[in-house]
């Protein structure tokens, strides 16, 4: 059985995605990058036989350039409150 929405048009998922996408900031997207780059690093560890210590350096190398970035050469600008 198959629900239908009463009153909501169905929307294209891909749409759905464009949209959220083009409403995130520059740090929803490097917030994102940090799981992305641990999750990379464990694939790649196993799959190319490389230790999980090195893997997880690099990993962490990368997330901390990324904070630092976000939190300090780049920090959030107030645009004021309303």
């Amino acid at each position: 059985m198959q629900e239908n929405t009463i009153g909501r048009p169905r929307r294209d998922p891909f749409e759905t995605l464009v949209d959220v996408l083009a409403k995130a900031s520059r740090y929803d997207l490097l917030l994102g990058v940090v799981p992305v780059v641990f999750t990379v690093a464990l694939v790649a560890a196993h799959v190319l036989s490389l230790p999980v210590v090195h893997a997880m350096f690099v990993a962490v190398t990368i997330g901390a350039l990324v904070v630092i970035d976000a939190c300090y050469l780049n920090p959030p600008v107030d645009q004021g409150s309303p």
